[in-house]
């Protein structure tokens, strides 16, 4: 029987899947919960029959439903169910609140009551807009009026962090936070920026870039954001602390998309897509996202060692011997 016992919410996920594998190659038994169906969720492909691994299809927004799936044995809950992705947040920016601070909601009482160390996933979204780049955890936050869905996504997490953090005063839960910098890799859904571009790519179709593509973002490969996770999910030092998970090197929009059709053999020139035309008024960019890393670094002993040309060619290569993810999605 395994030693520990993990809790994963949001395991259908692009890095709920991944944390699995990892979990169970690490002799974890893991009871994981989405509401996606296990049996047509390409990323559960290859856990859904391993041992260890026990799935549950629920709406994290249900309380009962949360609390019948819950496990007071577990040594930690991974919580990383959310709405990602900007275009489902304006669309639905109401649907983002309640799945991500009403799910929140429904866990930390059950961490608290049974004393399991939580780990949250929030994201590089808490620092807005703010100019000076790079962000410490303790940056401030610099955001767009409350009209602009697209900061519903950010507020929502901060929410949440706020939350994490009374709970901890209060009831003495046992935490940790993690903000994700542009994570990317295999099996990420294809509406991001590298992801999509991969997907678009081989299927011989020209990837996009977002209006100058001169934004500048700091792409993260997955399997460094799963050591991270893992650093500040179970060393002593990490209780109560937030970290940063993001490369420290700074590339733009343009150089990731550059290095795509570089590892998928295209020369094809990207089309321009104008957020202003297609998004309107609800949206707002951030011309750089930049992480302070060295708080993970010093704590947790970690930083991400992959190139982004190493990461895209591994994803690259990835989606080519995988059909299903370059099947058309409607």
């Amino acid at each position: 029987m395994s030693a520990r016992v993990a809790m994963v919410t949001g395991v259908a996920g692009f890095v709920g899947s991944h944390l699995v594998e990892r979990l169970l190659d690490e002799d974890y038994e893991v009871h994981g919960m989405d509401i996606a169906d296990a049996a047509t969720s390409h990323n559960l492909d290859d856990v859904r029959d391993r041992e260890g691994f026990h799935y549950t299809r629920l709406d994290i927004r249900d309380a009962e439903a949360v609390r019948a799936w819950y496990r007071p044995e577990a040594d930690v809950l991974f919580h990383l169910a959310s709405i990602v992705g900007v275009r489902y947040y304006m669309e639905d920016p109401l649907a983002l609140v309640d799945i991500v601070v009403g799910g929140t909601r429904n866990l930390l009482g059950l961490a608290a009551e049974h004393d399991t160390r939580l780990l949250f996933s929030s994201t590089s979204e808490i620092y807005g807009k703010n100019p000076a780049v790079p962000w410490a955890e303790d940056a401030d936050r610099v955001l767009g009026p409350t009209s602009v869905d697209r900061w519903s996504y950010s507020s929502s997490k901060a929410v949440c962090e706020h939350m994490i953090y009374g709970m901890s005063r209060v009831k003495d839960l046992r935490f940790s936070i993690v903000r994700f910098f542009n994570v990317y890799g295999p099996r990420q859904n294809p509406i991001y920026v590298v992801s999509q571009s991969v997907y678009k790519a081989l299927r011989g179709e020209p990837p996009l870039l977002y209006d100058t593509g001169q934004q500048t973002r700091c792409f993260t490969y997955v399997e460094d954001v799963i050591d991270g996770i893992l650093a500040a999910a179970t060393q002593p030092d990490a209780l109560g602390e937030v970290f940063n998970l993001g490369n420290d090197r700074e590339s733009t929009m343009a150089e990731a998309v550059a290095e795509v059709c570089k590892a998928a053999g295209i020369e094809a020139p990207p089309l321009v897509f104008d957020t202003e035309k297609e998004y309107g008024a609800v949206y707002e960019d951030i011309p750089r996202r930049i992480p302070g890393v060295e708080k993970a670094r010093k704590v947790l002993g970690w930083q991400a060692t992959t190139s982004l040309a190493d990461g895209v060619r591994q994803t690259v290569e990835w989606a080519r011997e995988h059909p299903w993810y370059l099947a058309d999605r409607g």
